[in-house]
């Protein structure tokens, strides 16, 4: 492990939020059509239905998000793993606000009382 990867880190946690809020955008987008069509004399009917091309390809879009946002979650634990294998506590502390919690060195110094 090294410093890029601790670095890494923070922007991960960032680009796991943004497919999280993709992913729910995603599952509220609707699938169902609708169209309003005259009907003779007698005015105009509102015809709706389910396009299902549509919902096939938002159900393989929504797979690979959650494939590519579990691969994040993965990188992301292997960090946080090696970050709790460290065996001084003070080293560990810091590197948990610095990387894990994104403080500054000036808010780590606050919180470890150095």
């Amino acid at each position: 492990m090294n410093k890029e990867k601790l670095i890494e880190y923070c922007k991960l946690k960032r680009e796991t939020k943004n497919l999280e809020k993709r992913i729910d955008n995603l599952r509220k987008q609707s699938d169902i059509v609708a169209d309003v069509v005259q009907n003779g004399y007698k005015g105009h009917i509102k015809i709706s239905g389910i396009d299902l091309k549509r919902r096939y390809k938002l159900e393989v879009y929504e797979i690979k998000l959650q494939t590519f946002y579990d691969k994040l979650i993965e990188e992301l634990n292997e960090i946080e793993d090696y970050i709790e294998k460290i065996e001084q506590s003070e080293i560990r502390q810091i590197l948990r606000y610095k990387y894990i919690d994104n403080k500054n060195w000036i808010q780590i110094q606050f919180k470890m009382r150095i």
